[in-house]
């Protein structure tokens, strides 16, 4: 065969659309870089049982823990980019870590090709029953009126439930301390012996100890009323508008990856969310879905990333 037709032959098959047009011929790994039983695996999995059939390949979901996200984020940007390996990270991967640690080994900025938001969980605003307050309007005046008093958990240092009451205090002007735990359910515990007496957290954390009366919503921590708890006042209707702490999960591809695969992988992700039984499973654990185009996730990356930033500096929150 002469020796120009092979370079044209090369050349054809390392075109991205080339490339693309039959993807994907093989199982896709999909890494969550969290601990098994993540609330990010949770929803990976019930939305992998809908893309199997779309994309005709199995997905293999992965959990790869370890520095906050960061090990399991830095594998994925550092893997080929044909769209066989792809991470499902936290809102902490893309807009956070890189504000608090002195490396992560990686730019989240450039060194992935975001597909789209499966899934978003908004958080609310906890308290002990044993606080006289019932708004949060009460409980800042309560704050206010008890220096030094009123202190929150978290799941630890830097994670959105932290920053989330950072903000709040920031918002609200007045002052608390953070006392962090190891996970959200220490978190609640804590809430429940009085150690500590605000939590902002998952909606499906303490839902238990709610029901039972022994703990309290003052307010959703997002701009409106969540579809699980309607009679809940929403931070806009609570006097704080722009108060919008969530954990969303965003789905992206190592930096190169084809646009044709990555629009593939987008249409098939959206396709899935259409789905009612999807949309109604994920409502019954605390799930908003979402489904926006890469463009508006990468925007969304870049302008979170800037405001989180802004905040993690301004109230001087750093991880040793």
């Amino acid at each position: 065969m002469p020796r120009k037709l092979i370079a044209t032959l090369f050349a054809l098959l390392a075109m991205p659309g080339a490339f693309a047009q039959d993807y994907p011929v093989r199982p896709i790994r999909i890494v969550v870089p969290y601990g098994a039983g993540s609330n990010g695996e949770a929803g990976l999995r019930l939305l992998a049982a809908e893309l199997e059939p779309r994309l005709a390949q199995r997905i293999v979901v992965e959990a790869r823990p370890g520095g906050g996200g960061n090990v399991g984020a830095a594998a994925v940007a550092a893997a080929p980019p044909d769209g066989y390996t792809l991470l499902l990270g936290a809102s902490n991967n893309f807009v956070i870590n890189q504000h608090l640690y002195k490396a992560i080994g990686f730019d989240p900025l450039t060194a992935f090709e975001p597909v789209t938001i499966p899934f978003d969980i908004p958080f609310l605003i906890y308290t002990s029953a044993t606080i006289p307050a019932r708004t949060l309007g009460e409980l800042v005046a309560w704050a206010k009126s008890n220096p030094e008093k009123l202190n929150y958990a978290s799941s630890g240092a830097g994670t959105p439930p932290h920053l989330g009451a950072e903000l709040l205090s920031q918002l609200a002007g007045m002052r608390m301390t953070h006392v962090p735990y190891k996970s959200n359910a220490q978190s609640v515990a804590a809430l429940l012996a009085g150690e500590v007496q605000l939590f902002i957290g998952l909606i499906s954390g303490a839902q238990a100890h709610v029901d039972a009366g022994r703990l309290r919503i003052l307010a959703t921590a997002v701009r409106e009323r969540t579809v699980r708890h309607p009679e809940v006042p929403s931070a806009a209707e609570s006097g704080f508008p722009t108060l919008n702490i969530t954990t969303w999960w965003g789905l992206v591809a190592p930096r190169g990856t084809p646009k044709a695969v990555v629009d593939r992988l987008h249409e098939a992700v959206q396709a899935s969310l259409r789905e009612s039984n999807l949309k109604e499973r994920y409502a019954q654990i605390g799930m908003v879905h979402i489904g926006n185009r890469p463009a508006e996730f990468a925007a969304q990356i870049a302008r979170e990333s800037a405001f989180w930033g802004d905040l993690i500096r301004s109230r001087g929150i750093r991880i040793e």
